[in-house]
């Protein structure tokens, strides 16, 4: 299984529904109730808590089978005006219902994804009431939506495995380069020639986030934002209602990308019956979950 790149949904959801409020707002010119509607939203002393799944499938909503690829807590807190994401390791070895001790990807696997929210939320000894599941589909499709995005190409970047879900066909030259959906599918999922491994490719894949923000940022980004709205609501899977998710979404424009923390539970590297498996600290995770204001005493 080849990995789903960490946060890049994270942008999705948070910025685009933004965008699309502020998009709203915009056009209401003189309306001043719809301006004070929106402004109180931005306002809002809500907390927000949700899973985010990224999920190993050009198509989560039919896929049989699929695990999870990313698994991620994000905890945005309007009255602290503070957000954190946390990334849960997906080979974490955690107890899932009915399956005993194994990693965490297989709990989306056994029973989508109210068990994998119910995993996090018991081994975690969290209560996180929502999910937000986004397959490969939805991230080519808002790169394309916004008439792609300019990044720097580390390195020429060439590797094919016609196994993989989607299959990998990775064709990039270094340098700067404008990326269209299908290339920036291919800059993200590519994992090989690193020098620092995951260290560097994490580095890369965040480059691309801060650009992809900066262009649906812009004046000409905003424009995209109802065809956004229309391939979230095709591509993703959620208990979470659209009103909330917007109002997560101008509480975290209202907090600012600058204020967000993000951060991985801590463990180690370890082979039991020959897999792999990454030991969860529980108590230094507990700690984590504190310190980032997903727990509160």
């Amino acid at each position: 299984m080849k990995s789903f790149f960490r946060g890049f949904f994270l942008t999705l959801l948070i910025v685009f529904v933004g965008v699309l409020a502020l998009n709203f707002y915009t056009s209401m010119g003189d309306d001043s109730e719809a301006k004070t509607w929106i402004s109180d939203l931005k306002n809002s002393n809500e907390k927000f808590q949700v899973l985010l799944i990224g999920v190993d499938s050009l198509n989560s909503k039919k896929a049989e089978n699929t695990r999870s690829d990313v698994m991620m807590v994000l905890d945005v807190d309007g009255e602290k005006k503070s957000a954190s994401l946390i990334s849960l390791p997906r080979d974490s070895r955690v107890k899932i219902e009915d399956h005993g001790k194994t990693k965490l990807n297989h709990a989306y696997a056994y029973g989508k994804a109210d068990l994998a929210l119910k995993t996090v939320n018991e081994n975690f000894d969290l209560n996180i009431p929502y999910y937000i599941v986004v397959d490969y589909a939805f991230v080519k499709d808002v790169v394309d939506i916004v008439d792609g995005v300019d990044v720097y190409v580390p390195m020429d970047m060439d590797y094919e495995d016609p196994s993989a879900d989607p299959p990998l066909s990775i064709h990039l030259k270094e340098g700067r380069q404008h990326l269209n959906g299908d290339q920036a599918m291919q800059f993200l999922r590519f994992r090989k020639g690193y020098k620092n491994a995951d260290l560097d490719r994490v580095k890369a894949q965040q480059a691309f986030m801060s650009a992809f923000i900066q262009k649906v940022k812009s004046s000409k980004g905003v424009l995209h934002a109802p065809s956004l709205l229309v391939s979230y609501m095709d591509n993703t899977t959620s208990n979470m209602p659209m009103s909330k998710v917007s109002r997560m979404g101008l509480t975290m424009i209202s907090i600012g990308e600058e204020n967000l923390q993000t951060a991985t539970i801590p463990g180690t590297a370890d082979m039991i019956g020959g897999l792999s498996y990454y030991i969860v600290d529980f108590d230094g995770t507990d700690q984590l979950f504190y310190k980032m204001n997903v727990k509160q005493k």
